[in-house]
């Protein structure tokens, strides 16, 4: 016969449901074996991984059958191939390959003179033609040149190709190469980068730009390991500061009050920062006349205080914003200021956002109460404020400094802001308030005269949790008429003392005692000891402990000796406390004798000053010589109020 097709492959996709196959071309005739041999099988599935199948009647494998051959051709032609016995068809996506494939040999042997059988001789030509297919189908899937290109040379020798890539030289001929230009085999993406006909154009490709030769910049530093580092240069600062570009990421640290004048915002970059450290002095931050800091009017400064680490930072698009160095704690109020003015003898206290403006929704005071067990977040966004009236003197004394404590109440998810004096000046006694228990307040009025009471804005409350926010502290005149300014607002929070607190103690042993026969008081030499307080506002309790010698008085009659604390060293009052006396009396004439017991006294003052006080210990005797000390013991403690 004639092999009529030059086909020797065919390759069906799967469909999901068929699962025969057949095949037309033609294969060498032999046993079911022989012919079996020379028909390779091939599955593809949907990743692209090739599997050759083997006969049998595994599941996944196949089974063929052939079709004989017909009349007198010795070479038969076509077949169907059954992949997987069981039924089930390849899935979409797979491919199932039929290739027909035979030895390279040549099996017929043709005797010299001997009969010539013509089947014979058509089956090897037929099996001569299958293989010059065989070979075709191979050359149909290498790399070609076009018919008019000369012909090529061969690829360099395996030693001078492994770990290069496949190129072509001038002359088109293959060669292994590195990259190294425009010719090197590349990908797509990254053609414009290798054909990029400047180092720029190709940083451009890259995504970079001129930033890949740019310098590391300030607030970038090498650690000296390879490694780029975020650091935040400190510069001391103690004169008026322009800041410029180079001020970015620098931590400025004030030796003096310093004004930092910043630059329209829009000559900056969207982020540009720095910090200032302001520690006892302060920093204003003086913008541009078209620019405004976040919640707050247009080319208007804001005012850093003393003890305050914040970042200081733009969208270079008119505006600027604050974050404090270190957040605040889960309990402390966030955003906060407190405000205080005096009008029509009055005295109005306001909260204030952190850049000096009312709370709003897009500035909230935000805090948490605690009680019960229980923490419930609130957030102040509207307007809020308490007037202390004229008359209303909290029980606070004409001329005496003061403090006044603010706090806010959370009235069933209302914030009503309260006052409270915790000091008793008639008496002396302190008062805490107490954030850990339910509070109950009274209504501030002209009639607010009481001391240790809260007072709240707009009516009465009853069992509310507390937060304290901080205080007020001034001198007025007269009490209850509140005309002079406060010369002190603080926050509450770490480092700040509660009423009845110790603010500092002095204290000291001394050695030589005293003598008088005074009948009037007088301050004693020796028995004396200073502190500066640090607040006009505080209390002071003075004590001393020692012995006090009266004589015998001899004939019948009493000898006493009585003791008191002052403050100076003239003769006056006595401070808040008892007066210690010590009295021995006879019936007849005696020897003499002198009855020497310890004594103690104790007393608190409220000197309104902040400036060095002493005290001393004051004595006056009814007959005789009296005397007081030795190893007195004497200790002053200022108390907080």
């Amino acid at each position: 016969m004639t092999v009529s097709t030059t086909l020797n492959k065919v390759i069906y996709p799967g469909s999901g449901a068929q699962t025969t196959f057949s095949f037309s071309f033609a294969f060498p005739g032999g046993t079911a074996t022989q012919e079996a041999a020379n028909i390779l099988v091939f599955y593809t599935d949907t990743l692209g991984n090739i599997t050759q199948l083997i006969q049998g009647s595994s599941v996944t494998n196949y089974q063929i059958s052939f079709n004989p051959a017909s009349g007198t051709n010795p070479t038969p032609v076509g077949g169907t191939v059954t992949y997987n016995p069981s039924g089930v068809p390849i899935a979409l996506g797979t491919l199932l390959t039929i290739l027909r494939s035979l030895p390279l040999t040549q099996a017929t042997s043709l005797q010299n003179q001997g009969t010539l059988y013509q089947p014979v001789t058509e089956a090897a030509l037929d099996y001569e033609m299958m293989v010059s297919q065989q070979v075709l189908e191979v050359q149909s899937r290498a790399l070609v040149v076009p018919i008019s290109d000369p012909t090529p040379s061969a690829l360099p020798a395996v030693a001078s190709r492994k770990n290069q890539f496949l190129a072509f030289d001038s002359n088109g001929n293959p060669i292994a190469s590195q990259p190294s230009g425009a010719n090197t085999p590349i990908s797509s993406a990254m053609v414009p980068v290798v054909t990029a006909a400047t180092l720029a154009a190709g940083r451009t490709a890259f995504g970079l730009g001129s930033i890949a030769v740019e310098g590391i910049g300030q607030g970038l530093s090498d650690d000296g390991f390879g490694n780029v580092r975020l650091s935040m240069l400190p510069i001391g600062d103690s004169a008026p500061v322009t800041v410029v570009g180079a001020t970015a990421f620098t931590r400025r640290v004030l030796f003096a009050n310093v004004t930092y004048t910043i630059p329209l915002s829009s000559t900056l970059y969207n982020g540009f920062g720095f910090w200032v450290d302001t520690s006892a002095f302060v920093a204003t931050l003086a913008i541009n006349a078209a620019d405004s800091f976040s919640g707050m009017s247009t080319g208007v400064a804001l005012v850093v205080s003393p003890g305050e680490s914040l970042y200081v930072y733009t969208n270079a698009a008119g505006s600027w914003f604050i974050d404090k160095g270190v957040l605040p704690g889960f309990n402390s109020a966030q955003n906060l200021q407190l405000n205080a003015s005096v009008a029509a003898s009055a005295l109005t206290i306001s909260l204030k956002d952190r850049n000096g403006n009312d709370p709003s929704a897009t500035s909230p005071i935000v805090l948490t109460f605690s009680l019960f067990g229980n923490n419930v977040s609130r957030a102040v966004a509207a307007p809020l404020s308490i007037t202390i009236p004229s008359g209303a003197n909290l029980g606070t004394l004409n001329g005496l400094g003061n403090r006044i404590w603010v706090g806010l109440f959370d009235n069933a998810g209302t914030p009503v802001l309260g006052v409270y004096n915790s000091l008793n000046a008639t008496s002396g006694a302190v008062l805490s308030w107490d954030e850990t228990a339910a509070q109950t307040t009274t209504a501030i009025s002209a009639g607010a005269t009481s001391t240790q009471t809260w007072y709240t804005q707009g009516g009465a409350l009853s069992a509310k949790a507390l937060r304290i926010l901080g205080f007020i502290e001034s001198t007025q005149p007269t009490a209850g008429a509140w005309t002079v300014t406060p010369i002190k607002i603080q926050l509450f929070g770490p480092g700040i003392k509660k009423p009845g607190d110790t603010v500092q103690e002095i204290s000291s042993v001394i050695g030589p005692s005293d003598t008088t026969n005074s009948a009037t008081f007088v301050a004693l030499t020796n028995s004396r000891l200073s502190i500066t307080p640090s607040s006009a506002a505080n209390l002071i309790r003075v004590e001393s402990i020692s012995s006090l010698a009266l004589p015998n008085p001899g004939a019948p009659g009493t000898a006493t000796g009585t003791i008191q604390l002052s403050r100076g060293t003239t003769n006056n009052a006595g401070l808040f406390g008892a007066v210690p006396q010590l009295s021995q009396s006879t019936a007849g004439a005696g020897a003499s004798i002198t009855l020497t017991a310890p004594i103690f006294v104790s007393g608190y003052d409220l000197p309104n000053s902040a400036s060095s006080l002493t005290y001393a210990v004051q004595a006056k005797s009814f007959a005789g010589t009296i005397t007081y000390g030795g190893a007195t013991q004497m200790a002053i403690r200022e108390i907080f109020i």
